[in-house]
């Protein structure tokens, strides 16, 4: 079970990014993005804390990467 859900995140998280396009986010897109964020989060954090742990990271990992692209 554990591997599907993480199987699934990564899919999820990799889908987030490719909407963004990995370009630099407008405002909107910025806002866009940190809700899509909370909406992944809300996703995955009923199935236990480590698999929680692991969301946090990945989504915290994809804002960094388009916090540096904002620079």
């Amino acid at each position: 079970m554990e591997k599907k859900i993480i199987y699934e995140m990564i899919i999820d998280i990799w889908n987030l990014a490719k909407k963004f396009e990995f370009e630099k986010l407008t405002d909107e897109q910025w806002e866009e993005f940190v809700d899509c964020g909370i909406a992944f989060r809300t996703k995955f954090m009923k199935h236990g804390k480590n698999i929680d742990l692991l969301c946090r990271g990945l989504f915290l990992a994809l804002q960094n990467y388009y916090e540096r692209l904002n620079e």
